[in-house]
């Protein structure tokens, strides 16, 4: 599960970039995985998530 802020802070940066969340989301997890290449564990989601939300505001 996805929490209801991280998806409403990806809605929001979809919107403002006429996108759809979920690529924005995928794109962010893909783009995580290849410049770490480690496991997907729920920390290192939890850590990319927090990055992301920094960005997007």
């Amino acid at each position: 599960m996805i929490d209801d802020d991280v998806i409403e802070a990806f809605r929001a940066k979809a919107e403002a970039a006429g996108r759809g969340c979920q690529t924005l989301i995928n794109e962010a997890l893909r783009a995580a995985l290849a410049e770490n290449d480690r496991p997907l564990t729920a920390k290192v989601m939890r850590e990319i998530v927090r990055e992301e939300l920094a960005h997007a505001r």
